[in-house]
């Protein structure tokens, strides 16, 4: 392995530093072994002994509905607890809920980037990229200095196609980059599984193709450990990442909590934060702490117009 600097003038900040990895190198992932087009080297910032560990994807719609967008991050939340890492593309939507999902059960996460590594894009998942180089890493095959391109995103999904040994498609429309990724994950012999949405949506018409054709459905984390079994954890794992420990920010509040009571009545949505606190049955200070709880837990969301909003899907 080499290190470089990664901010060539004219780039926009990126990491201070990023490590070649080459076919051969210890952290060179094994599945990419199986594939008939690897990249011949990539360049990774984080840790890149993340590269090593049991690997499932997520990948989306960049247009997700709010329902897609909890999905996505309670999957990935519940995978990683089991000791999965999670992949995706680092975009907008899907991509997005399910790094951060991950990230706040306490898990890893491995962005798989379009550009060269002193870049972030989108822009707006500049702080994302930080986080997962913190608990995970970002790489790419592109060199330092190298923006987005559209023909370097279907090379960029054959990545992580490679990458994983399972593949979620959340939701996508038929024609899409997240389809590309799943037949990709077909023709290298990696399961594909899919989440079924309403019918008159766009982005449910290619996880319904998807089912049609044989991919796995998924309804919840069992339907994912049922095929894949568990990951097997490398002897020496990330430190301060343990396989079945859940972030204290990902856990539900008890029923019977205040908490519980609140998070219960709302949805994915919205409902009005006034109209839910007339309804309380309790004190104002019981409806403080069981805001504080939830607000500090990330359970809940606020909405414009004083409405408030679960951040994930309860099963």
């Amino acid at each position: 392995m080499t290190k470089g600097m990664a901010r060539p003038a004219g780039t926009r900040p990126g990491p201070q530093s990023f490590t070649t990895v080459t076919q051969g190198d210890p952290h060179w992932p094994s599945l990419w072994l199986e594939m008939a087009d690897p990249p011949r080297e990539i360049q990774v910032s984080g840790d890149p002994a993340m590269l090593v560990n049991p690997m499932i994807g997520i990948v989306g719609t960049r247009r997700a509905t709010v329902r897609g967008l909890a999905v996505a991050r309670k999957i990935a939340a519940d995978l990683s607890v089991l000791g999965w890492t999670i992949v995706s593309g680092l975009a907008l939507g899907i991509d997005g809920a399910a790094h951060r999902g991950a990230l706040e059960a306490g898990g890893c996460s491995v962005g798989v980037m379009a550009t060269g590594c002193d870049h972030t894009y989108p822009a707006a998942h500049r702080r994302l990229r930080e986080q997962l180089d913190e608990r995970g890493c970002c790489l790419t095959e592109y060199p330092a200095g190298v923006g987005p391109r559209p023909y370097h995103f279907p090379r960029r999904n054959r990545l992580i196609a490679g990458l994983v040994q399972g593949l979620i498609v959340v939701e996508a429309p038929i024609r899409s980059g997240a389809m590309l990724t799943a037949y990709l994950a077909l023709d290298y012999n990696r399961e594909v599984f899919a989440v079924p949405g309403p019918v008159d949506l766009k982005t449910s018409h290619g996880c319904h193709k998807l089912l049609r054709e044989g991919a796995q459905l998924v309804e919840g984390v069992a339907d994912l450990t049922n095929v894949l079994g568990l990951p097997v954890v490398a002897d020496d794992p990330v430190e301060g990442v343990k396989p079945g420990s859940l972030h204290k920010s990902s856990s539900v509040p008890n029923q019977g909590s205040g908490a519980r009571w609140i998070l219960d009545r709302l949805d994915l949505e919205g409902v009005s934060r006034d109209r839910l606190r007339d309804r309380w049955p309790g004190n104002e200070d019981g409806w403080q702490e069981g805001m504080l709880a939830l607000e500090m837990a990330c359970l809940i969301r606020r909405l414009p117009g004083g409405r408030l909003a679960r951040t994930i899907w309860l099963t």
